[in-house]
């Protein structure tokens, strides 16, 4: 912009120079900005326009905002398009992934069995395999693998909250001096100390919590004479007080047919304070709700109880309350692994869905099945399941 005084000679010549030049450049403007229609570019970029003025119709389209009633970029999302992005933030925040190692699984479970608790669950499951994640149940010796899984239960426990009201129960007297004491420098009657392989640390030396054992065996129970004797065995209920605890964790209950009995012993003695605790709160309207008590079991083999593993005939009079017993549990954390020329594994991490993976070459996991609900045994994952998922 030029202030010119129009009295000075040479401000007119400015004025007509400022024209020309103006008028230049708006000549060379237009002729290069908008050429004209008869111009083989005029059409080009014609259809130019009108491709990125539908692309971006489209793409309001997609992104909920266009159409009718939509909001647009800059307006408001559409219904469909927030309960989708809803459903798609609830179902990626639910999906666990597979653990890379014994941390990241002691982790995972520790979260499973905390959410479970929170819903409520009075009775569950947590299977792995303790000699390594791609290993099967009984690839390595039994004590082994009791020693392994104690292992693992003890990283997981220790980040769990109330410490102090979490019992853990061990399978019998031995199990329990073992993971209290180790066996580090213990000689066998002998006086042999045992080899170095079998030494171990005591893993719950540091424990808050309460403990305990399952079953005390004996002649008499061993043999089955006791159930012939008026003076039965005592019980795990005879030992252990179920109001100083809030969770129960059975350690490996998978020795004898004993420890599982034990076990649904001590869950229907929790489920009974359950019911008592809900009929005291209904009955008390003012009353506090006392906290309730769960019974969670690690690596008890429980699909031998389920799958009719055993014969009919074999302890039938026990066989069929734990079978029952056994189809109860909820799966909090189970890892079983399938062998052979195209291995597969079973995974589950409350509160996600059953999945099954493929291990594939280079150590990929495919995911190949996936239910809500569980499958009735490892049996039909084998038979039903795998074939149809190559």
């Amino acid at each position: 912009m030029y202030l010119l005084d129009p009295r000075n000679s040479n401000n007119l010549i400015q004025v007509s120079t400022l024209l020309q030049i103006e008028q230049v450049m708006t000549t060379t403007t237009t002729t290069t900005m908008f050429p004209s229609p008869r111009s083989p570019f005029a059409s080009s970029l014609s259809r130019g326009r009108a491709s990125r003025a539908n692309d971006k119709k489209a793409a309001l389209k997609v992104r909920g905002g266009g159409g009718e009633g939509g909001g647009g970029f800059f307006g408001e999302e559409s219904e469909s398009s927030k309960s989708n992005a809803k459903k798609k933030k609830k179902k990626k925040s639910r999906r666990y992934p597979f653990p890379e190692d014994y941390d990241e699984m002691a982790q995972q479970a520790r979260q499973a069995v905390t959410r479970a608790i929170e819903d409520g669950i009075e009775l569950g499951e947590i299977q792995f395999p303790p000699g390594g994640l791609d290993l099967a149940p009984g690839d390595l010796e039994g004590n082994v693998e009791c020693t392994l899984t104690a292992t693992v239960l003890r990283k997981i426990l220790r980040g769990m909250k109330e410490e102090r009201k979490i019992n853990v129960l061990f399978p019998d007297p031995t199990e329990l001096k073992l993971a209290k004491r180790g066996q580090t420098g213990m000689c066998a009657p002998d006086g042999v100390a045992p080899p170095e392989v079998y030494q171990t640390d005591p893993l719950f030396e540091d424990w808050r919590g309460k403990m305990n054992y399952l079953d005390d065996p004996n002649v008499f129970s061993v043999s089955g004479l006791d159930k012939f004797l008026s003076n039965k065995s005592a019980t795990v209920n005879d030992r252990v007080d179920i109001n100083e605890s809030n969770l129960f964790v059975c350690a490996y209950p998978s020795g004898s047919i004993a420890e599982l009995t034990q076990t649904r012993l001590l869950y229907e003695n929790v489920r009974e304070t359950n019911n008592i605790n809900i009929e005291s709160k209904v009955a008390n309207k003012n009353g506090r709700s006392k906290t309730k008590k769960s019974v969670v079991v690690v690596n008890a083999e429980l699909d031998r109880t389920r799958s009719n593993y055993y014969p009919w005939f074999w302890n039938k009079n026990e066989m069929e309350p734990l079978r029952d017993f056994a189809r109860s549990f909820e799966g909090i954390y189970f890892i079983h692994n399938f062998k052979g020329s195209n291995p597969a594994v079973v995974f589950r991490c409350y509160p996600d869905d059953w999945r099954v993976f493929r291990r594939r070459p280079n150590d990929i996991l495919e995911c190949v099945w996936s239910s809500s609900t569980r499958p009735k045994s490892l049996k039909e994952i084998a038979l039903d399941v795998l074939p149809g998922c190559p």
